[in-house]
């Protein structure tokens, strides 16, 4: 049997159609993974309350402010240590604000989920095989 570790997600995101993409590319990893969905900057607050968070993905759309400075108060204020995803359309503007303020990975929109699903093994232990 597999280990049966359960991992906590946090996705910051108001787009809906992009929140049921990564639903989808969390079930491909055959994991048990709790999805939190948020939509604000003042979500954020709610993060502690949730005990141990494994990865949190943020999309460039979020109600409240900048993407990037809610990654940054995760980060710096929060202290945040899980790694962060930072998903957006800009290039390398985005990418490096992205990763200056706190993100460990930036993913340029439109993706392709099978490189997300990679993505997410490398920064969690996921296993692709049933117990």
């Amino acid at each position: 049997m597999n280990d049966n570790k359960k991992y906590t997600i946090v996705l910051f995101s108001i787009d809906m159609v992009f929140n049921q993409i990564i639903k989808r590319i969390i079930e491909k990893t055959e994991t048990d993974t709790r999805l939190i969905i948020y939509t604000s900057f003042s979500d954020a607050g709610k993060i502690s309350e949730q005990g141990k968070v494994d990865l949190i993905i943020v999309n460039d759309e979020i109600i409240g402010t900048s993407s990037y400075e809610l990654i940054s108060v995760l980060r710096l204020k929060r202290k945040i240590s899980c790694p962060f995803i930072y998903c957006g359309v800009s290039e390398y503007e985005g990418e490096r604000k992205a990763l200056m303020t706190g993100a460990n990975y930036f993913i340029k929109k439109p993706f392709n989920p099978d490189s997300v699903v990679k993505t997410f093994q490398e920064l969690l232990p996921l296993k692709n095989e049933k117990a």
